[in-house]
């Protein structure tokens, strides 16, 4: 029979083998199990952010684009003569010399007792004679209330106060499209001794067909607003501004647009309408 210092030391050598911990075999093996599931996780992890940041990246183009689709339209749609006639000569709801393939700058009916408000909607443009956006570059819209006892019948012609920004966006691409921001379609009224004659022309010039070409055209027929003689067959041949009654929107977003992480590029393009061919002629409860 064993002793009891027999029992004791054997007690005593089961708990240190207990303690002796895991041979090199068993941690090269877990090691190699670990670094197994490492290897499989990293890739998926990676791949989920990857798809969740181009989601979202294009979910913010697609946010950027509803203000425009909305506000800026509702805008346009209420545009609106910020004074009567002056000797014959109109006061166009677009201001002369301030519409282009990149910029317009126009008054509109906001509900104001003070009269319309001048809104401004352009994209930064290093060298706009090429009738474009730049790439990456930033649109924006901007309003000025007008000040009040400016405008008629109350005052003898509109001023404004400061402009504050009603819209943003940010990331354009139209540049990589080659496309323009803006086109306009005017409404010519053609007298003629059985009556006048409506129709609508998309642009003025030539047949355009690249943005410069509508740069150019722009800043020829948009450049001045002048009388026209009665005996003309269109009233406003003079004032083309004023003729204006349809814009094309074709506005371009992709704010990240390379990496792994880019989003979707967005993009809204309709054509806008006045609310008549009335709508945008002087009214003084408005002005």
């Amino acid at each position: 029979m064993r002793t009891t210092r027999q029992r004791l030391r054997g007690d005593r050598d089961d708990v240190e083998r207990d303690e002796s911990g895991v041979t090199l075999v068993e941690l090269s093996i877990a090691l190699v199990t670990l670094l197994v599931l490492f290897a499989m996780t990293v890739p998926i992890v990676d791949t989920i952010f990857a798809t969740v940041a181009r989601v979202n990246n294009t979910y913010t183009n697609v946010n950027q684009l509803l203000p425009v689709s909305t506000n800026l339209q509702r805008l346009f749609r209420s545009a609106v003569e910020p004074g009567p006639a002056t000797n014959g000569v109109p006061n166009p709801p677009f201001v002369t010399a301030a519409t282009s393939p990149t910029s317009m700058t126009f008054y509109t009916n906001i509900g104001d007792a003070n009269g319309p408000a001048k809104i401004v909607a352009s994209c930064q443009s290093t060298t706009p004679s090429t009738g474009l956006c730049d790439a990456g570059g930033t649109f924006t819209v901007t309003e000025a209330r007008a000040n009040a006892s400016t405008c008629p019948p109350t005052g003898s012609g509109c001023t404004w106060g400061t402009a504050r920004t009603l819209i943003t966006v940010n990331g354009l691409s139209n540049a990589n499209d080659n496309a323009t921001l803006f086109v306009y379609t005017l409404l010519v009224n053609s007298t003629s001794s059985s009556g006048v004659t409506t129709t609508t022309t998309p642009e003025v010039g030539s047949d355009c067909s690249s943005p410069s070409c509508f740069y150019s055209d722009d800043a020829t027929d948009f450049a001045t607003c002048t009388s026209t003689p009665t005996s003309s067959s269109d009233p406003l041949a003079n004032c083309k501004s004023d003729e204006i009654y349809a814009v094309t929107i074709d506005l371009q977003v992709n704010g990240v647009s390379t990496g792994r992480t880019a989003g979707g590029q967005s993009e809204d393009d309709s054509t806008v309408y006045l609310l008549s061919p009335e709508s945008s002629d002087y009214q003084p409860m408005v002005g």
